[in-house]
């Protein structure tokens, strides 16, 4: 891809003087992008490449929030692409009471990423608890990635609320 220097008042409204004297430049944002590959000697696949290339490896995060304590399996996202497991977390708003727990694991169609679960409970106080990934975290097309709670009450007046889950992913695509 060759670029070349674009006069820096190419896009200042220099334009408007041929286009509507005394006026703002009235070509339309299609009209000045397609003027903007020209000028760079950028082409289309250049620029559908360089698209790809800037999303490619960004990491999509998606946060499951349950207000009250309570074991449930809830779907994080049904993969759009090939990607892989990159971050699993979590938190209560309200620390645990005594015995009380959620044990919280991250599955591919069934099959857990986490090496153990993460477990949020009166010693984990409202820290984020990451959890620490399995080798088996890439996924496919179509996989479903779930988030399984399961709650054990405990015997203090002000039980565990409003938890969140945080699972990272980067997709291949």
């Amino acid at each position: 891809m060759t670029i070349t220097l674009i006069p820096l008042d190419h896009f200042s409204g220099q334009k408007a003087i041929t286009n509507k004297p005394g006026g703002d430049d009235v070509r339309k944002l299609a009209e000045i992008i397609r003027e903007l590959q020209t000028e760079a000697n950028v082409s289309e696949a250049d620029i559908v490449a360089l698209e790809t290339l800037v999303n490619r490896g960004s990491v999509q995060v998606v946060t499951d929030e349950q207000i009250t304590a309570a074991t449930k399996t809830t779907v994080a996202f049904i993969a759009p692409a090939d990607g892989e497991i990159v971050y699993v977390a979590a938190y209560p708003q309200v620390a645990a009471a005594a015995g009380e727990s959620m044990t919280i694991d991250v599955k591919i169609n069934g099959t857990t990423v986490l090496t153990a679960v993460v477990t949020l409970d009166d010693s984990t106080s409202t820290d984020v608890v990451a959890g620490t990934l399995a080798a088996a975290v890439a996924f496919s097309q179509g996989d479903k990635i779930t988030i399984e709670r399961a709650y054990t009450a405990g015997g203090g007046p002000t039980p565990m609320t409003d938890t969140a889950v945080s699972v990272g992913s980067r997709f291949s695509e």
